[in-house]
């Protein structure tokens, strides 16, 4: 299922150049994931505008978080100035990213509103990757594990754009991520890492020539 799912995808994002694509949106704001830590989340869609209401987009989402764990050891003085120094002990390090073919629909407010609401819906592909460094205390040696999880993902949810140009706007949205990954492990054992979450983010928006 999942190989089909990406084969879809893939075959979408191949497809793009042949849309007379002219809308573009960049996006940033927080994520916060069911078994990672909460973090940044950066977004871009880019795709065909079918009228003046509805859009067919390519997205593409990226949530990474690095949290370094250090031990302050005062300062020193070397050639006549002041250094801090310290030593790291630990690294976590998270990287989400979810490739997804959506639909935007918005929803006119009057010819005299700057505001127009919108909901959007998409499927995809995703995979995360969790890496994590412990340094021995004794012999400064780095001792690394990773996992990466991969799968089907789909998003779901909505927000506004506000005209601020004849082809531009500022737009915020609130969207639901699944992304709950499967795989296989040795003598029939499975695990599971859920990566779903709430994004919350604005950005802008720009219809292209």
């Amino acid at each position: 299922m999942n190989k089909k799912i990406l084969t879809a995808v893939l075959i979408f994002l191949a497809a793009a150049p042949a849309f007379a694509s002219n809308t573009f949106s960049f996006k940033v704001g927080a994520y916060a994931p069911a078994d990672l830590k909460a973090g940044i989340i950066w977004g871009a869609d880019y795709g065909y505008s079918v009228d003046e209401n509805v859009s067919i987009l390519i997205g593409a989402d990226l949530y990474y978080k690095n949290i370094t764990d250090r031990e302050d050891l005062g300062d020193t003085e070397k050639v006549g100035v002041t250094l801090e120094t310290g030593r790291y002990l630990s690294e976590w390090k998270g990287l989400h990213i979810p490739l997804t073919a959506k639909v935007m629909i918005e929803f006119p407010m009057g010819d005299y509103s700057n505001f127009k609401p919108f909901m959007t819906a998409g499927l995809g592909f995703g995979f995360t990757h969790i890496s994590f460094t412990d340094i021995e205390e004794s012999t400064g040696d780095a001792n690394d594990e990773s996992l990466t999880y991969g799968g089907f993902v789909w998003q779901l949810g909505g927000g506004v754009l506000y005209r601020i140009g004849s082809r531009s706007n500022l737009l915020g949205e609130i969207l639901y991520n699944s992304a709950k990954f499967e795989k296989d492990e040795d003598n029939g054992y499975y695990t599971t890492l859920n990566s779903s979450g709430l994004i919350i983010r604005a950005g802008f928006n720009v219809l292209m020539f």
